[in-house]
């Protein structure tokens, strides 16, 4: 319809019909598009919505950060299911439910606190320290502006925080550590015999038998709908590259922005502390001050401030180093220290100075002046740093000549293309859960409006974050069917062959398994059935020598005392079947079993126990407040 009226439409009668359209879309369109946008939410909690497109940016982060640490590994198809969306909602709410209980707590993390851990993070560093540019350059790696990022950091620390406490609560005692141990290094006889899958080649279904299957899962053969598009993508990324970098323009940028790359006055002290409470009574305070006094007499005299905090200093933390508390700048300890610090020149012996924690007795050792990093060390900052603006610029000049372009060439993107220097691309032959993939859920939302699915016309430029935006069109289109027969003959014959062997193998497996329960001997019954039985004596769990799903279904099965006997059957991942006999059980002698063991099974229970208080936290939370799932949103 709107390609007819862009082609018939001309002079006054094309700006009556656009002017009607636009009367139209502002009267009801725009309003009844902006509460689409407020309402577009996949759940609410607590009466906070999380909108879709919080929910989607959430869902990429998660999907890059799982790219990245499984590498070749990493399954996109697993990220396509309902079940993954659904996890990753399921993320959000918790966090959500996490952060409201923080907000009614007043829990926070200061600002300290923040830039603390920013600068000891070492994503974040270049060249051993903090790097600003770096820490952009992760921000949008990651689709944040600065400040969200930094927002999101705290966030996150807050939720550690929320969770340390709660971990808190979960604890092992030694005893159950020592019951844990006998548990664990127990040991069991176990054999065992394997009836393995017939070759699938001597298994022919009948061609009616190859026809009732397809008629009875013919849904389990439906081809998907699939699409063909042709694509204008515009990415942060991609212009950042394309930036051309000469000296003279790093270096005026260095200049405009030298305060970035400005490292603070650090200091470095030996100190001795003579510990006193904050609230402790007069005269506790006053004696804490004459033994402070009495220490840096002694230094004075000529004892080494070393030795005197060995000997002497209540500050855990330096002691063992003869207190020296190593490079600090300013903000970072107790003010009256820091002012203390900073006003000695090297060398110098301080006053006892009194803060929160007591008297201490400070001596400056060292400085490391502060000052702008040279140019020439801080190059490869500053390019990333210019890189990152020039781009930013160019990218919000592009995004607006973009929009443009698209809605002024809905029917070819190639000529929207050549006004933002772009080169369309193509995708054959998608799926809608390909194309979430590939790109996001709002990209497959656009794809299948019936302008862009029917009629040829471009999508509106779609925002998939804050550094990327695509427009879509639809070049070709197959339509969701069921294929013939013929064409799924081979897969039949397959599923049909493979259902066949599992039958076959696990009603021979279940006959032997009952021939032993009734108790006909081992050995005779391995001869009739020509089954080759494997007996290993005192196997412990993570025998080398013992098949792993076998090992685990014979120490998962309960026996009653040490000559108690158990069959058990078990269908193995390669198909095969286990017949098991499990016998002469023998725990572990825990009385000479090294204290670090027993401590390492009490953490590793307490962990166990950590997550498991973390969980049941967040299910309370979840069962006294009100979540609502959107699921028809995602």
């Amino acid at each position: 319809m709107l390609q007819k009226i862009r082609e018939r439409a001309q002079g006054a009668v094309a700006a009556a019909i656009i002017l009607l359209l636009c009367l139209t879309f502002l009267l009801w369109g725009i309003e009844s598009y902006l509460n689409q946008a407020r309402t577009v939410a996949v759940a609410e909690v607590n009466g906070d919505e999380i909108e879709l497109s919080q929910y989607e940016q959430s869902f990429q982060r998660m999907r890059q950060r799982a790219q990245a640490e499984q590498g070749d590994g990493f399954n996109a198809e697993l990220w396509t299911t309902e079940d993954t969306k659904r996890k990753v909602l399921n993320v959000l709410v918790e966090e959500r439910l996490g952060e409201q209980l923080m907000a009614s707590q007043r829990m926070r993390i200061s600002d300290r606190q923040l830039v603390d851990f920013i600068e000891h993070t070492e994503a974040f560093n270049e060249e051993g320290k903090f790097s600003a540019a770096r820490f952009k350059q992760v921000a949008q790696s990651l689709g944040y502006p600065d400040s969200g990022f930094e927002a999101q950091i705290r966030n996150d620390l807050l939720l550690q925080q929320l969770r340390s406490g709660v971990a808190l609560s979960a604890f092992a005692s030694k005893n159950e550590a020592l019951a844990l141990a006998q548990l664990l290094d127990q040991k069991r006889d176990v054999g065992f015999a394997l009836i393995v899958p017939a070759a699938l080649t001597t298994i022919t279904p009948t061609p009616a038998e190859v026809s009732a299957y397809f008629s009875a899962h013919e849904e389990d053969f439906r081809v998907p709908e699939k699409v063909s598009l042709e694509y204008l993508e515009l990415k942060l990324d991609d212009l950042k590259a394309a930036v051309v970098v000469d000296e003279a323009a790093l270096e005026a940028f260095y200049e405009a922005h030298k305060p970035q790359y400005t490292t603070a006055e650090e200091r470095n002290v030996a100190q001795v502390l003579v510990q006193v409470k904050k609230d402790a009574p007069p005269a506790e305070v006053a004696a804490a001050k004459v033994k402070a006094e009495a220490l840096r007499a002694l230094i004075v005299a000529g004892q080494p401030m070393a030795q005197i905090a060995k000997a002497s200093s209540d500050d855990l933390g330096s002691r063992a180093d003869g207190g020296a508390t190593g490079f600090f700048p300013r903000g970072v300890m107790a003010p009256e220290f820091d002012d203390a610090a900073f006003a000695l020149n090297v060398g110098d012996l301080s006053q006892p100075i009194k803060t929160d924690f007591g008297y201490h007795i400070i001596q400056l050792t060292a400085v490391h002046p502060g000052g702008p990093r040279p140019f020439a060390l801080a190059r490869a900052d500053v390019a990333l740093a210019y890189r990152a603006e020039q781009a930013e610029t160019l990218f919000f000049e592009r995004a607006e000549q973009f929009t443009e372009a698209v809605n002024e060439h809905p029917d070819s993107l190639a000529a929207a293309g050549e006004k933002v220097q772009l080169q369309p691309k193509s995708a054959d032959l998608l799926t809608r859960k390909e194309i979430d993939e590939r790109f996001a859920s709002a990209v497959s939302a656009a794809v299948w409006e019936p302008e862009v699915l029917n009629e040829g016309l471009a999508s509106a430029p779609i925002e998939l974050g804050p550094n990327r935006i695509v427009a879509v069109r639809v070049t070709a289109h197959e339509v969701t069917k069921i294929p013939a027969l013929e064409a799924a003959k081979e897969d039949i014959i397959e599923r049909i062959r493979q259902a066949r062997v599992r039958q076959d193998v696990a009603a021979r497996g279940e006959a032997v398994l009952a021939r032993l329960k009734k108790g006909e001997p081992v050995a005779a019954l391995m001869t009739a059935e020509k089954l080759d039985w494997t007996q290993i004596k005192g196997a412990i769990r993570t025998a080398t020598d013992l098949n792993r799903e076998v090992a685990r279904a014979a120490f998962r099965e309960p026996l009653a005392g040490p000559d108690a006997v158990a069959y058990l059957g078990v269908t193995l991942s390669t198909g095969a079947y286990a017949v098991v006999e499990v016998s002469h059980l023998l725990l572990a002698n825990t009385a000479g079993l090294e204290a670090r063991k027993v401590t390492a099974i009490q953490r590793d229970a307490e962990r166990s126990r950590a997550i498991a208080a973390w969980r049941d936290f967040l299910d309370e939370l979840r069962r006294s407040g009100k979540v609502t799932i959107t699921a028809k949103n995602l």
